[in-house]
């Protein structure tokens, strides 16, 4: 990602200035629970989040295969196979990837010593692909869901049933939340390099 060190002019910084200032004059003040939830956010979502990471990971897949196979666990037709339209849509939105990236970590999925992917040709269209779990995928995964769930357990073990049960509960309706009125539209880095020719061509 390239950062532009072009000095705005004057105009260009009262403009972004007004422009900021008219987003956030209508917005509600900004709760105590909202400053806290960041301050405690932020440094527990790498703690936890890394953590996790490096438990589904094994030792032996990378952070983009791991997201891969619990993109189709998740998201899959049957939790063993999605496209390939749809693995780009979704990881080009949790990292910042190029495709050729994206086509790299699959193709070494589906070779030795891995061989946890197929990539198929959609049924509904030869330009399309499927990206499918081979038998060897579908342990890993299974693998990757015990380790995960094992390494939570060492901090569950520490809760009471209660905090646990309210924990899952906060994660749960956040997600929801999310979902329905947080997140933007999932568009791909190609969509988004049009988009942009077109508010500045």
């Amino acid at each position: 990602m390239s950062v532009r060190h072009n000095k705005p002019g004057a105009l260009e910084t009262s403009i972004g200035l007004n422009t900021l200032e008219d987003s956030t004059a209508h917005e509600s003040p900004v709760s105590e629970s909202a400053k806290a939830f960041l301050d405690l956010f932020y440094p527990v979502h790498y703690k936890i989040g890394i953590g996790i990471e490096d438990a589904l990971r094994g030792g032996q897949l990378t952070r983009h295969q791991v997201a891969i196979l619990w993109l189709i666990r998740s998201e899959g037709n049957k939790g063993i196979k999605i496209s390939r339209k749809q693995i780009e849509l979704s990881i080009t939105r949790w990292f910042e990837l190029q495709n050729s990236a994206i086509s790299k970590a699959l193709r070494v999925m589906t070779r030795e010593p891995l061989e946890l992917v197929e990539i198929l040709e959609h049924p509904a269209s030869g330009r399309e692909r499927i990206v499918e779990l081979t038998p060897k995928g579908l342990k890993e995964i299974d693998h990757m869901v015990e380790r995960g769930r094992r390494f939570l357990q060492t901090m569950v073990d520490h809760l009471s049933e209660s905090e646990a049960d309210q924990g899952v509960h906060f994660l749960s309706r956040v997600s929801t939340i999310i979902d329905q009125v947080i997140a933007p539209p999932v568009t791909s880095r190609a969509q988004r390099r049009g988009k942009e020719s077109k508010q500045t061509g």
